[in-house]
């Protein structure tokens, strides 16, 4: 009996092993991830998508009370959108720009909970940027992004689709969204899903947002460069589907990584962005943000 149940454990934990692997879901988008990045090992808590709940060291601060000159981002996609880059910052305004998650709000620093990755990230230079031109008074961040995840799981009835009405349903209690940060399409690029395909989970993800009430601008990466892949052409079927989906109205041109990441602005493995990488798109899109601005 005892043999047959190790059997059966030994069994399913391959079956198992294999099924996520084909379907890159938890832990194997991390796994990967980690593995890119070069990470030595974890110090932080993740659940059951691999994002990051708990990390050293997090000091938690005061939610600040939304008004007019406060902007909430929801920051989501893959890994350039999480903690997979090379540095970790910390923001200029401890008590104005916050990382709010699982309804409370922590000064935000590298890494930031709520996205996987341990490393650095591009959004909270960002929202120091927006902090800085005078615009807005505190930044909420409620960063969400999943590493080497392609866009069907984000689209209506896919696992991170229902993590994102989680995700939703928890900030609404205490915010209302104002900016989507859209940072994803690399994975798509090397499954080569068509430009008809990705527009359609695309809108499907839309749908969702807008039926739970984030009518908020989406501003939207042109992303498909990750690696050193010499046949990597900008015009391939993931990046014209992301300029075929921006309409100006609402859905607006955040950054071109592919354009304006240069490989020396990418981490050794030619895909997760250095620190120049990260300043870049972080100036980028909160120029978006600021120029779409009533003057």
């Amino acid at each position: 009996m005892k043999h047959t149940l190790i059997i059966f454990c030994i069994l399913t934990a391959y079956l198992f092993g294999i099924y996520s692997h084909s379907q890159n879901l938890w832990p194997v988008g991390l796994l990967l991830e980690l593995k890119k990045s070069n990470l030595p090992r974890l110090q932080g808590r993740y659940d059951e998508f691999g994002r990051l709940i708990d990390y050293p060291n997090k000091k938690q601060i005061p939610c600040p009370a939304q008004t007019p000159d406060t902007p909430v981002l929801l920051v989501i996609g893959q890994s350039n959108s999480a903690n997979h880059a090379e540095r970790k910052f910390s923001t200029q305004y401890p008590e104005k720009v916050v990382n709010y998650f699982n309804g409370k709000c922590y000064q935000s620093a590298s890494p930031l909970l709520g996205a996987t990755g341990e490393d650095g990230e591009f959004v909270t230079p960002l929202a120091d940027k927006l902090i800085q031109s005078g615009r807005f008074q505190s930044v909420v961040i409620i960063a969400s992004g999943i590493g080497g995840t392609p866009i069907t799981r984000w689209q209506r009835d896919g696992d991170l689709n229902e993590m994102l009405l989680t995700v939703i349903r928890q900030v609404e209690r205490e915010f209302k969204i104002t900016h989507v940060i859209w940072h994803q399409g690399e994975d798509d690029y090397i499954k080569k899903t068509s430009t008809k395909n990705y527009i359609k989970m695309f809108n499907s993800l839309l749908d969702t947002l807008r039926e739970n009430d984030v009518n908020a601008p989406i501003y939207l990466s042109i992303a498909t460069k990750c690696g050193g892949n010499i046949h990597w052409d900008q015009n391939n079927p993931t990046a014209l589907a992301q300029w075929q989906l921006i309409d100006n109205k609402n859905i607006f041109l955040g950054v071109n990584t592919d354009d304006l990441v240069s490989d020396q602005d990418r981490r050794a493995d030619g895909c997760h962005f250095a620190e120049t990488g990260q300043l870049k798109t972080a100036d980028s899109i909160a120029r978006s943000i600021t120029n779409g601005l009533v003057k």
